[in-house]
């Protein structure tokens, strides 16, 4: 692999990662525009397994993971005090997770097989991930180690919904795909999340803006982790998700200001990340209102606050982040980058708005939504993915 892939590629752990990351996530979302589209003529794309369970399958393994990859295997060996994954591993794991989701994605056409196929791909990647991160734990001689034991316990959760979606694929029980739903949710993706904007948020507005003082006590780190996992436990056994609700929206709304919201509008780059965490406590506030008045209706919108409002926009910002500062950039927010972040906000919007729009108007709505964050997403990697092959401005190494 090292032989044919441009050296700049191969320096840092980051690169190939977030580079899979962004075309994994033009793909999906070029595929995803393409079905709901057909939906709009008289000859709709029918997949080999139902479209909406697909499209959750594809979203929630199929992209993030990907980024997370990179950003674990930069920061992580930081956080812990060891030497970064190998050349080989960290190479590996991604190409291993990519591969599997090609494989979802031809399975989709040509059947069980090929899903399966992808699924062993993107596990034994997954596999790989979470037992290197297990390493540099294990390794560790951090005294503090509870960020990482954090993303370690949620990785261990996100392997165990692959094994729910293998066992959702090869059975056809859709009580399986409800478990791998809420395990990549609930129990993996949100965790992740929440812990790296716990550890770095309140590090970068202060040493952005010292008048912001850094407040990340590790009590609400275990606040917003357990209510992540309480709310998925809930939802798996099918009761209101209600008690975890309410609190976390508080929560979340008191700590996007504590955090200094208002303040780091005065540096782009860093108001960002702020801007993503807020979506939090409107994607919460939504389930509470969900939660106490059910005649609302409010269908998947408080989900897509979540996946569309917080975790697109928090990975476009931390992505832009940290492929600029490794790339020996300027820290600092350019027009384009700002115009397109603001893009994918407006696209969160537009599908949290779409489940209160007259139903003669959502497939269309659907498709232009779906087009949009592809344009976006299309726009944003144009301006980094050149960024990967080739040395940084700095002449330094990574």
């Amino acid at each position: 692999m090292s032989d044919t892939l441009p050296s700049a590629l191969l320096r840092a752990p980051h690169r190939l990662a977030f580079l899979l990351g962004m075309l994994s996530a033009l793909l999906l979302f070029a595929a995803w525009f393409a079905e709901l589209a057909s939906r709009l003529g008289p000859h709709a794309i029918t997949p080999q397994i139902p479209a909406v369970m697909a499209h959750a399958l594809l979203m929630l393994y199929g992209i993030f993971p990907l980024f997370m990859t990179g950003f674990i295997f930069t920061a992580g060996p930081r956080w812990l005090g060891v030497a970064p994954p190998s050349r080989a591993r960290y190479l590996l794991t991604p190409g291993l997770m990519a591969a599997g989701v090609a494989g979802w994605l031809a399975g989709l056409a040509l059947g069980k097989s090929w899903l399966l196929a992808g699924l062993l791909l993107y596990g034994l990647g997954f596999a790989s991930l979470t037992l290197c991160f297990a390493g540099l734990v294990w390794r560790s001689p951090q005294p503090d180690r509870r960020h990482a034991l954090v993303v370690l316990a949620a990785f261990v959760l996100g392997l165990a919904g692959v094994v729910a979606a293998g066992c959702w694929l090869f059975s056809g029980n859709g009580a399986y795909w409800l478990i791998m739903r809420d395990l990549a949710l609930w129990g993996f993706l949100l965790p992740v999340f929440l812990t790296v904007c716990h550890r770095m948020l309140p590090f970068f507005s202060s040493s952005a803006l010292p008048a912001i003082q850094a407040w990340r006590p590790y009590s609400l780190l275990a606040a917003m982790v357990a209510g992540s996992w309480l709310h998925g436990l809930l939802l798996l056994s099918q009761h209101s998700s209600l008690l975890a609700d309410l609190p976390l929206t508080l929560l979340f709304g008191y700590t996007s200001w504590r955090w200094g919201l208002l303040p780091a509008r005065k540096v782009k780059l860093l108001w960002m990340l702020h801007l993503s965490f807020a979506w939090l406590a409107v994607a919460f506030g939504l389930y509470t209102l969900a939660g106490l008045l059910p005649a609302l209706a409010l269908g998947l919108a408080p989900l897509h606050a979540i996946t569309v409002g917080f975790f697109m926009t928090m990975v476009i910002a931390f992505v832009s982040r940290v492929t600029l500062g490794h790339s020996g950039l300027p820290l600092q927010a350019s027009s384009w980058l700002w115009r397109i972040y603001l893009a994918v906000h407006a696209v969160a919007l537009s599908r949290v708005v779409a489940d209160f729009v007259p139903q003669a108007w959502v497939a269309c709505l659907y498709a232009t939504v779906a087009l949009s964050g592809l344009l976006a997403l299309l726009g944003w990697s144009r301006q980094l993915i050149g960024l990967y092959l080739k040395p940084r401005a700095d002449g330094q190494a990574g």
